[in-house]
C-alpha cells in the first residue's frame, strides 16, 4: 500500500468512526430525553355587576326616588327646614357578578341651587348602622342576599335664610363597585 492509499484510509476510518460515535451519541441522547403535556381548563375573568334594586328586586337605574315616613310611606312635596332630616326610599345592592366587590355611595349631579347642598348631610344606614356617606364603605360577596340601603338627608340647623325658597333637583345617587383584590380602584366618577 503506498503513502497517499495509507493516508485516505485512515481519515476513511477516521471519519466512520466520527459519524458511529455520533449516531451512538444521538441514539443515547434520545433515550434519556422525553416529553408530555396536557390540556389546562378554560381561564376565565369574572365578572363585577353591581345593581340598584327595590325591594321586589326590580331595577332602580333611570328611575326617580322619593322620601318616605317613618312607616315607608312616600311623602309629597317636602319644604324642607333647617334642622330637618328625612329618608330616601329604600334601595337594595344586589351583586349580580361573581366576584366579591367592594362598594360605596355618591351624592352627585346638583341642578339648581347647588349651594344649598352645601348644608346638606348625607348618611347611609345598612344593617341598622348608620354612616356619614363619605365614609361609607362596603363588601358584598358574589351570591350575598341583596342589602337594603337607606340614605338619610338632613339640612342643617346653621342653614343661612338666603337659602329660603331655593330649591335643588337632579340630585343622583351612584353606586360604585371594585374588587376586593388588593390594588384595585373605583370607576372614574
Amino acid at each position: 500500500m503506498d503513502k497517499k492509499n495509507f493516508k485516505r484510509s485512515i481519515v476513511s476510518g477516521i471519519l466512520v468512526l466520527a459519524v458511529s460515535a455520533a449516531a451512538l451519541i444521538g441514539t443515547t441522547f434520545a433515550m434519556f430525553n422525553d416529553n408530555s403535556s396536557t390540556g389546562i381548563n378554560i381561564i376565565q375573568a369574572g365578572t363585577l355587576d353591581v345593581a340598584l334594586v327595590d325591594g321586589s328586586g326590580n331595577s332602580l337605574v333611570g328611575e326617580t326616588l322619593g322620601f318616605v315616613d317613618d312607616e315607608g310611606e312616600l311623602l309629597g312635596n317636602i319644604l324642607w327646614q333647617p334642622g330637618e332630616t328625612y329618608k330616601l326610599q329604600p334601595i337594595y345592592i344586589k351583586n349580580n357578578g361573581d366576584l366579591d366587590f367592594v362598594y360605596k355611595i355618591v351624592v352627585n349631579g346638583l341642578d339648581g341651587q347647588a349651594a344649598l347642598n352645601e348644608y346638606m348631610s348625607w348618611t347611609v344606614k345598612v344593617n341598622g348602622v348608620e354612616t356619614e356617606i363619605a365614609n361609607f364603605e362596603q363588601t358584598l360577596a358574589a351570591g350575598a342576599a341583596n342589602v337594603k340601603v337607606e340614605l338619610i338627608g338632613t339640612l342643617s340647623a346653621e342653614t343661612p335664610v338666603t337659602m329660603m325658597g331655593e330649591s335643588a333637583q337632579g340630585i343622583t345617587l351612584t353606586v360604585y363597585a371594585k374588587q376586593t383584590t388588593d390594588g384595585a380602584t373605583y370607576a372614574e366618577a
